[in-house]
């Protein structure tokens, strides 16, 4: 055995040694938490530009197909005005 005050040093390193060990147990753990919820984030960001995408894609069609009714209307109308301002003949 050691004398009393050098068993009492070590008691007192053991005791920080068992709080060290706790308290990087406790980080972890958070770290753990905190790359989860970053996971999440991230994969509801991935998710959600996605959805941007598709909508982007919908709108850009969307836009397509109305251009190419008013072309049609346009055309349409000038044949119409032109039949009208010809008397009918083209």
């Amino acid at each position: 055995m050691f004398a009393p005050d050098v068993e009492a040093r070590f008691k007192r390193i053991e005791d920080a040694h068992i709080v060290a060990a706790e308290l990087l147990d406790r980080f972890e753990r958070k770290t753990d938490e905190r790359m989860d919820r970053l996971e999440a984030i991230q994969n509801a960001m991935a998710r959600w530009l996605d959805r941007i995408a598709e909508r982007q894609e919908e709108d850009e069609r969307t836009m397509r197909e109305m251009r190419e009714s008013v072309a049609e209307l346009s055309r349409t109308m000038d044949r119409f005005l032109k039949s009208r301002s010809n008397g009918g003949v083209n």
